[in-house]
């Protein structure tokens, strides 16, 4: 039937609104955490990590053309996409909507109102906007999601008429498909059952329950029975084609699909003789849900084509299955398992193959523990043996637990408090569904504090809803703020308007059509209740995690627009009833997405900021040519790997991501040529790693003399049986045969030797292992470097750092150690000419640039202000004042006070100000943090005491830097003012 033209003009209308808001408000190139590694990943098809999202990455190269060659503008195209998708989703949202307003009524206005009011908040809401305009996975993900809900309504609608399966076909297609960019879109799938179930029987409570559950069960079939069952009959074919028969590899896989294509297609003709058109229509359904996740094999010929990146190496069918199994994330229990402190009884090898040497062979992955039965617990959630986590465990639950007396490993009994059934559930409510989930839903519906990361306390990232009593009640006072927390742009409220609207939808859904009203409800509990559950997360997250949720925000945002519907309905009875509903409207619009449009438009628009690969290539650019460079994290890595990958920046240094190093297709990985780089110098054979020889390597003291690491390693390749020792266990393994050991590194003109002491380790794991032949085997003939101090650190390297600007080199030199703001060695004229003339800074002063709480971290992280300080420092005790007072400048301007908070580092900059004669300048900044400091600590000092939990920390950073100020005070001569800080320090302290 066709669609009114208001009904369709207003979807057009909201598309094009929709794609115009994400247009403008793009970040205009990577962004930090995974965005640079789905990036490069479409950009030149290469892996990113498990499980992948090959459907993403196809779609995302097609968008890459629009660069028309320019590679500072494929970043752009990419986030431009994810834009386009959330249009798209939006408009779907729409029709939806207007689907189900259809149900109980047929005035125009208010079916196409509802819809709208419906979907421009959820286009205006916090975090489906955050992934609307960057190049991420969740935006398309999402599409695929409202594109299987809108199919199945569509089937709905023509429900009797001829050819209409063909919906649930297409259904089928997009579900596989779907699992090829994020499994977010698999929620969906008990809100289809549903629909299905009551459009052939009338609702009633148990066909609710029973409709529900074969939804989930669904979606469980398809996650973990007919994919990997799939998988696992192509794996074994593969083995026998190979391993038996002597063919090539991927000739058993491929006889796999046949099979699979001959078995489908006898199916489907066996039942459309015997008349069975369900079953015909379950065997096509599950022929096109292994049609579309059959874009997986885009993985294997891409991985098998060994790209510059290449995460996982799933290059062949066994690989594969690891890779979407992500074996190398650690696991995590669901309904039975350990808590935090259970003690490991055993471990059961797990074994998987790999293609090596011409045949499949096994290969180890991680092993399956063991805990003390007694110990373990129903549905475990505090189950990380991390120190901090279990402290956070104690913070979030008060664990009395239950003591149990178990068996230690050495054999003695030891009486352990675990916690109890009900303290976990406890730490559920608490945290992964309030916090970690309640907290993220009023985010989008009531308001947020700000974008710091939440921890729990009464300052970071709450949720805020501008209403002073309540917003006080929980968080004590919003008034007189310090600029740093009262001008942070995410700082967005919307006074429960959006959220009460919701529920005056949801509650009047429920009344007049139930059986749809459940279908949103499985929808916002598949999207909420059951993604907290199935993920199981850890109490220290290193980021927010609201766009998983997204899901739910997109059903409760159903509920705001069917709001317009109920209270039209609600208004019947007034006099002139029809002349106000579109000033209803109106008001309702201007209550929800326009209110949070204004309030979020600041904090979500991203044009204009390039922080991200600014501060990468600062990092590429620290290193000598050739150089091989350490990385530790996210953000220290694929932002380095999308200015190689995608704009071909200093591809001649070559990355090794520290935490990968455990991985035996990443240590082969960096063998490989990648570029002019022919690949990194390494002693030990990778046949060794692949056999899992070398994954655990005891240090003995056998040799009493001194030797290079070389000569230790080429021992520690040997196969004999001299140059190994038994264990316990009988086994016989390679050693390192002492524990002093040196190693030649040369750094530009100097050559010399560093002295490495192992006399603290009696193992070493394989990940060291690898760091150390790489270090030794190529120091001599390429650079050596670290993005971070604390890397170096683990080898106790980091005094024999030299710092070239945002990145470190290892040099024969050993540095005295100086305190933990110390860059150790540097060339203070050469950082000068880099700081002042080659280096980017990604816009963050540009008042027109938002910076948001992500950015800020990361200017810390990569240590912004302290190498404009430090190197100033050194600089003013050269006497070169004039060059000390220019980078403190230019310090100053490209970091701002009311753009990047100010730190311990800002006080500093303030004192060097002062050593380098800038008195005006510093004497502004001084006030500046005069002002703030004290605001801070009036703040903190008036939360009442019950409220300060988990602010001790910052109240002690703000008399420190209280402290610092007195001294500055003292400096600048100005005494009254020194003895006025230093009664506010007593004061504050007392």
């Amino acid at each position: 039937m066709k669609q009114h033209w208001l009904i369709r003009y207003s979807g057009i209308g909201i598309f094009l609104l929709s794609l115009l808001l994400y247009t403008l408000t793009l970040e205009p190139t990577t962004s930090f955490w995974d965005c640079s590694e789905f990036i490069l990943s479409a950009n030149k098809l290469e892996v990113n990590h498990p499980a992948g999202a090959p459907l993403f990455m196809l779609i995302g190269r097609l968008f890459t053309f629009l660069s028309f060659g320019n590679p500072e503008k494929i970043a752009w195209t990419i986030n431009f996409s994810s834009g386009l998708f959330s249009a798209l989703t939006i408009f779907l949202l729409y029709q939806v909507i207007v689907k189900l307003v259809k149900k109980f009524s047929d005035n125009v206005l208010i079916i196409a109102g509802s819809a709208a009011l419906g979907a421009l908040t959820f286009a205006v809401s916090d975090s489906f906007w955050f992934s609307a305009v960057e190049g991420e996975v969740y935006a398309l993900s999402m599409f695929f999601m409202i594109l299987s809900f809108w199919a199945v309504l569509k089937w709905e609608e023509g429900f009797g008429n001829q050819g209409n399966e063909k919906w649930i076909l297409f259904l089928a297609l997009i579900t596989g498909l779907g699992i090829g960019v994020h499994l977010l879109n698999l929620l969906v799938l008990p809100s289809v059952v549903m629909i299905i179930g009551f459009k052939k029987k009338a609702f009633s409570l148990f066909r609710l329950f029973l409709f529900f559950g074969i939804g989930v069960l669904v979606l469980l079939i398809v996650l973990y029975v007919l994919t990997p069952l799939v998988m696992q009959t192509l794996a074994r074919f593969d083995f026998v084609f190979v391993n038996q028969f002597g063919l090539p590899l991927h000739s058993g896989a491929l006889a796999g699909v046949l099979f699979f294509i001959v078995l489908i297609t006898f199916l489907i003709r066996y039942f459309r003789k015997q008349d069975k058109r369900t079953a015909e229509l379950a065997t096509l359904s599950v022929a096109l849900v292994l049609i579309g996740f059959s874009v997986y094999a885009v993985n294997i010929i891409r991985s098998s084509a060994n790209p510059p990146v290449n995460f996982g190496r799933p290059n062949n069918i066994y690989s594969l299955i690891n890779y979407l199994n992500r074996e190398q994330y650690p696991k995590r229990p669901l309904l039975y398992g350990q808590n935090y402190n259970s003690p490991i009884t055993g471990s059961e090898e797990r074994l998987s193959k790999d293609f090596l040497e011409g045949k499949y062979r096994d290969t180890d992955l991680a092993p399956t523990y063991e805990y003390d039965d007694k110990t373990c617990t129903w549905f475990p959630r505090m189950y990380s043996r991390e120190n901090n986590h279990i402290n956070a465990y104690k913070n979030w639950v008060n664990i009395k637990g239950k003591r149990v007396l178990v068996r230690q490993a050495n054999g003695e009994r030891e009486t352990l408090v675990v916690p109890t059934f009900a303290e976990n559930v406890k730490f559920f409510v608490n945290y992964q569904f309030a916090f970690m989930f309640g907290r993220y839903f009023m985010w989008n519906f009531v308001g947020r504090q700000n974008d710091r990361q939440g921890r729990g306390d009464v300052v970071d990232g709450n949720w805020l809803s501008g209403i002073r009593f309540i917003d006080e009640a929980r968080l004590g006072p919003q008034e007189n703020l310090p600029d740093w927390l009262a001008k942070n742009q995410a700082r967005n409220t919307y006074f429960f308007l959006p959220f009460l609207l919701g529920l005056i939808g949801a509650w009047f859904h429920f009344k007049k059509h139930r059986p749809s009203f459940f279908v949103v409800l499985a929808l916002f509990i598949m999207g909420g209740l059951g993604l907290a559950v199935y993920i199981n997360e850890v109490p220290i997250t290193p980021r927010e995690r609201d766009y998983v949720f997204v899901v739910a925000f997109l059903a409760f945002s159903i509920w705001v627009g069917l709001s317009f519907w109920a209270l039209a309905e609600s208004m019947k009875r007034l006099p002139k009833a029809k002349i106000l509903i579109l000033p209803l409207l109106i008001v309702l619009l201007l209550a929800a997405p326009v209110l949070m449009l204004w309030q979020n438009f600041d904090d979500h628009d991203r044009s204009g900021r390039t922080a991200a690969r600014d501060l990468a290539m600062n990092i590429l650019e620290s290193c000598p040519p050739n150089a091989i460079l350490v990385s530790s994290g996210d953000n220290d890595t694929y932002p380095l790997l999308y200015c190689q990958e995608v704009e071909n920046f200093r591809t001649d240094v070559r990355i090794v991501i520290a935490p990968f190093l455990a991985a035996n297709w990443f240590i082969d990985g960096l063998r490989k040529q990648k570029y002019n780089d022919a690949g990194l110098k390494m002693t030990l054979p990778q046949q060794k790693y692949d056999r899992g020889e070398l994954d655990f390597v005891p240090v003995l003291d056998r040799l009493n003399r001194d030797t290079s690491w070389q000569e230790a390693l080429n021992f520690l390749k040997m196969d004999s049986d001299q140059a190994k020792v038994r264990l316990n266990s009988g086994e016989k393994v390679n050693f390192i045969p002492l524990k002093e050991m040196s190693f030649s590194v040369k750094a530009e003109d100097s050559e010399g030797k560093i002295e490495v002491s192992l006399k603290d380790k009696n193992f070493m794991y394989k990940n060291e292992l690898v760091l150390w032949d790489i270090i030794s085997s190529n120091a001599l003939e390429r650079p050596i470097c670290f993005v971070s101090k604390a890397e170096a650190q683990k080898y106790n390297l980091d005094r024999n750092l030299e710092c070239e600007g945002f990145a470190y080199r290892l040099v024969p030199e050993k540095s005295n150690r100086a305190d933990i703001l110390s860059l150790g060695q540097f060339d203070p004229e050469k950082l000068y000419s880099r700081l002042l003339n080659e280096y980017q800074y990604g816009n963050l002063a540009d008042p027109a640039v938002h910076v948001d709480w992500n950015s800020v971290l990361n200017v810390n992280l990569f240590r912004g202000r302290n190498v404009f300080n430090e190197v100033a420092a050194s600089l003013l005790k050269m006497g070169e004042e004039q060059k000390a007072a220019d980078l403190l400048a230019k310090s100053a301007a490209v970091f701002p006070l009311n753009k990047i908070p100010y730190d311990v580092f800002s006080l500093r900059q303030t004192q060097l100000m002062v050593n380098a004669g800038m008195n005006e300048q510093a004497r502004q900044q001084f006030d500046y943090l005069e002002n703030e400091i004290i605001r801070s600590l009036r703040y903190f000092t008036s939360i009442p005491i019950d409220l300060q939990q988990g602010i001790t920390s910052e109240i002690n950073n703000q008399l420190y830097y209280l402290n610092n100020l007195t001294l500055i005070a003292t400096k600048m001569g100005d005494k009254e003012k020194a003895e006025e800080l230093k009664k506010l320090l007593e004061q504050f302290a007392g």
